[in-house]
């Protein structure tokens, strides 16, 4: 073969193997986003930027909004979805670490939750943010979860609380417990199902963080004599979980990154709103000897559920060790509990 031809062969296959390989990296992968409003959602309208980021780095995503988490999670295992937005709470039969972050009583305040975001996106705990072929790839703030009652009276003490009728989501194990210890009576229900359970008196409690309180409509629950906890049972994680093997080795680091420089910045504000658009003539104040009980009781619960396992305890510890860097004066930091003592 004349080598002028033998070039021109050459040449055009290392073109075409260039071109197979550019057209790879931007492949465009699916991510399938839970927001319960839909499209026209504020979780999917948080995603936008987020999509930019990810094209900047040779990702193209195809944003599919779900108004069932329970199918986003079941479409991303099943592989139909290359990338999946979940709380962490579903995240974490995927990626245990990660989805323990929302444990019962875990955190306390947005700036506790801004610290653990930083660790978790940090170098040091790369090799903790994936496993079975799945890693996170971001986490943004869901809120603080508060339990609101059809009547205050139920919030006065953990005794008046005893029998009354409580929406627990079927797959959160920790609030089963919660519902348990407390005396209540647990009323299974999903994602979709526990406002409207909540809003026409099926159950007497329900718990959520502020960003559902207008979008399901539970002012309608809580009428004229309903009240709000004035005390954060666990904060609400969002978080993206990824199929390893469809994305570019270090798009999940940077992924991760990417949303606690610039996302956590722009979704704060909104949930910090939320929290303020429930009125005021709905809080119940939570302090002094009440409040001792409710921490006694989610520590209790946290015990519990760490000796059978289901936290993840380097997160549990982590958690710990958090709460009493804010607060060293919290009768739990000297108590060998959660991994032991951190003060």
């Amino acid at each position: 073969m004349p080598a002028p031809r033998l070039i021109r062969m050459l040449t055009t296959g290392l073109l075409c193997l260039v071109g197979h390989a550019a057209w790879a990296d931007s492949a465009t992968r699916t991510i399938c986003v839970y927001d319960p409003v839909g499209a026209s959602g504020p979780i999917i309208e948080q995603f936008q930027d987020y999509v930019i980021f990810a094209r900047d780095h040779g990702v193209v995503f195809d944003l599919r909004p779900y108004t069932s988490e329970e199918v986003v999670a079941s479409d991303f295992k099943a592989g139909r979805c290359d990338a999946a937005g979940l709380t962490g709470i579903r995240v974490k039969q995927f990626v245990d670490f990660a989805g323990s972050l929302d444990m019962v009583g875990g955190l306390q305040t947005y700036e506790q939750l801004h610290t653990a975001i930083r660790v978790m996106a940090s170098d040091k705990a790369a090799p903790l943010m994936h496993e079975n072929g799945y890693e996170i790839a971001g986490i943004v703030p869901g809120g603080k979860v508060f339990l609101f009652s059809r009547d205050k009276r139920f919030l006065d003490s953990l005794e008046a609380a005893a029998g009354k009728k409580v929406a627990v989501i079927g797959y959160d194990r920790q609030a089963r417990v919660v519902a348990n210890v407390a005396g209540a009576s647990p009323v299974p229900a999903t994602i979709a199902s526990f406002g409207p359970l909540f809003n026409n008196h099926s159950v007497d409690m329900a718990y959520a963080p502020s960003i559902a309180y207008r979008p399901l409509e539970l002012y309608k629950g809580l009428g004229e004599s309903g009240g709000v906890a004035d005390f954060v049972l666990g904060m609400l994680s969002l978080q993206m979980v990824v199929h390893r093997d469809r994305f570019p080795a270090d798009f999940p680091a940077a992924s991760r990154r990417w949303a606690l420089d610039n996302a956590w910045d722009r979704v704060i504000p909104r949930i910090r709103q939320a929290d303020r658009e429930i009125p005021e003539h709905y809080w119940v104040p939570i302090d002094g000897q009440r409040e001792t009980k409710y921490r006694g009781m989610l520590r209790e619960i946290r015990q519990r559920l760490w000796d059978q396992g289901w936290y993840n305890h380097r997160m549990q510890h982590l958690l710990k060790k958090i709460r009493c860097a804010s607060d060293g004066g919290l009768a739990e930091c000297s108590l060998d509990s959660e991994g032991g003592a951190v003060n």
